[in-house]
C-alpha cells in the first residue's frame, strides 16, 4: 500500500508547499485584517484637532473589562503616542497595504489548496502571489524603516519575519515550477 502512495503523480513539493501556504495564508489574512481594522478605527475616531481627549474610563466598564483606572489611562496614552509617532500618511498607506495583503493572503489559501491537489496553474499562481506578498513586505519594510523608533519597534520584526517566509515560499514555488517544467 505504501508503494501505491509513493507512485502518485502528484509532486510532493506541491503538497508540502500547499499546506504551508494554507496555514500561513489563514494567519496572514487575519493579521492584515486586524491591521486594516486597527488603522481604520484609529483614523476614524481621531478628533479633527488631532488631540486625544483625556481618558474616559467609567468604573462600570473597567470592572467589566477587568482593568484598573491606571491601565485604562495607559491604553489611551499608548494610542495617542502611536498616533503622534506615525508619519504623515502612515495610516492610509498601512490600510492600503493591509487590504492588498489581505486579498493576496486569502488567494494564497486558495492556491495552497490547488497545490495540495496539484493543478498546473497553481505553481504559476503561487509564484505571482508569493512575489506580491514579498513586495508588500518590502514596501512596508521601507515605510517602517523611515518611521520613528516607536513605529519600528511595533512593526519591524513582524515585517522582517513575513518577508523571510514569503521569500522562502517564493523560492520553493519557483524551484518546484522549474522541476515540473524540466519533467515535461
Amino acid at each position: 500500500m505504501v508503494d501505491g502512495l509513493n507512485k502518485s503523480r502528484l509532486p510532493h513539493w506541491a503538497s508540502i508547499l500547499g499546506v504551508v501556504a494554507i496555514v500561513l495564508g489563514v494567519f496572514l489574512t487575519a493579521m492584515h485584517g486586524n491591521e486594516w481594522m486597527k488603522q481604520s478605527v484609529i483614523q476614524s475616531n481621531m478628533p479633527a484637532s488631532g488631540e486625544m481627549p483625556a481618558a474616559d474610563c467609567p468604573l462600570g466598564e473597567l470592572d467589566e473589562e477587568g482593568i484598573t483606572l491606571s491601565q485604562c489611562e495607559f491604553l489611551v496614552d499608548y494610542v495617542a503616542g502611536f498616533v503622534d509617532a506615525a508619519p504623515e500618511g502612515f495610516a492610509d498607506s498601512m490600510k492600503m497595504l493591509s487590504l492588498i495583503g489581505m486579498i493576496l493572503a486569502f488567494l494564497s489559501v486558495i492556491i495552497g489548496g490547488a497545490l495540495v491537489n496539484y493543478t498546473e496553474w497553481a505553481s504559476k499562481a503561487a509564484i505571482a502571489v508569493f512575489a506580491g506578498l514579498a513586495l508588500i513586505d518590502l514596501v512596508q519594510f521601507f515605510m517602517i524603516a523611515g518611521a520613528g523608533p516607536i513605529i519600528r519597534d511595533f512593526y519591524l520584526w513582524s515585517i522582517l519575519l513575513w518577508l523571510i517566509l514569503h521569500a522562502m515560499l517564493l523560492v520553493g514555488a519557483v524551484a518546484g515550477h522549474q522541476s515540473e517544467a524540466a519533467k515535461a
